[in-house]
């Protein structure tokens, strides 16, 4: 179940973690 909810995380900050490098890139 841990492993689910930390995927879940992960899962939820790679597109802010894409959105801030795409900002920051222009």
């Amino acid at each position: 179940m841990i492993e689910v909810f930390l995927f879940g995380i992960v899962l939820g900050l790679i597109p802010i973690t894409l959105a801030g490098l795409f900002v920051t890139a222009c």
